[in-house]
């Protein structure tokens, strides 16, 4: 094949064209994800908190409905002091480079007779609860 003065290959305004159409063609895309990444990402921490959360209740759930009261009694139990409960350092984690300390309230749920506690377990954003029966 024949070129005109030698010359191959494609002007620097062909180059510059077809670059503006892709960016013409893949912006609305990069429009349509963003969203659904940023949600996503949002899932992962509301997940893992979650998790997280429901691990530090179940064990608290663990312990015995005494105990429990104890705290509620002795006024140790609005948050619960967890490093003293289980040891220091046994419910922190860090996710995406931030420490994360759940915090955990017993109340009584009896009314005053005794014998049903409430527990909110809370870490970032999510807050679980449930009921323990004593005696």
């Amino acid at each position: 094949m024949q070129y005109l003065n030698n010359q191959r290959g494609f002007t620097l305004f062909e180059v510059l064209l077809a670059v503006f159409i892709l960016v013409i063609a893949v912006a609305p895309m990069i429009n349509a994800f963003g969203p659904s990444l940023f949600a996503a990402a949002n899932e992962e921490t509301t997940i893992v908190s979650a998790n997280y959360a429901r691990q530090t209740l179940n064990r608290v759930l663990a312990l015995d409905f005494k105990t429990l009261n104890d705290l509620v009694q002795n006024g140790q139990a609005n948050p619960v002091n967890l490093d003293s409960l289980f040891g220091t350092g046994q419910e922190s984690f860090v996710f995406k480079g931030t420490t994360c300390v759940p915090t955990v309230v017993i109340t009584d749920a009896s009314g005053g007779n005794g014998g049903l506690a409430e527990i909110t377990s809370t870490v970032n954003r999510v807050t679980l609860k449930t009921l323990k029966a004593g005696y």
